[in-house]
């Protein structure tokens, strides 16, 4: 507790007098019958997540051609910002708006695509 901040202690202590307790047996299985058992037509998800990923996979793509050392460039000062190391050098770097916005695009398509291949595969299991 000496890495908490006097302001979290209070909601670490009302946390730490909550007893784990595990799911119930099932509990998995029920809740991915359940995703399995809605209406099974999820072309609107691979459509939604094909509208959003293709464009901005497309941006991306000219972004690194046309640009790319600049942008690599760019997203290794980003990187070394992140771990701290340019404390010492100062690197300057910039943030290309556009090329954030393509990737959250990216992302969320692939969880819409994840969310549609889960609901129409057959259920398989690994342990029996």
């Amino acid at each position: 507790m000496d890495d908490l901040q006097p302001e979290e202690l209070a909601l670490h202590q009302v946390l730490s007098a909550v007893k784990p307790a595990a799911l119930p047996i099932g509990f998995r299985d029920a809740v991915m019958a359940s995703v399995r058992a809605e209406d099974p037509s999820s072309a609107w998800e691979w459509i939604v997540a094909a509208a959003l990923a293709l464009p901005s996979v497309a941006y991306l793509l000219w972004e690194l051609t046309a640009h790319g050392s600049e942008f690599l460039a760019s997203f290794g000062a980003i990187v070394a910002a992140a771990q701290g190391l340019d404390e010492a050098t100062g690197a300057d770097f910039f943030v290309d708006g556009l090329a954030i916005v393509a990737f959250a695009l990216v992302g969320i398509a692939s969880v819409l695509a994840a969310h549609a291949l889960i609901r129409t595969t057959a259920q398989r299991s690994l342990i029996r």
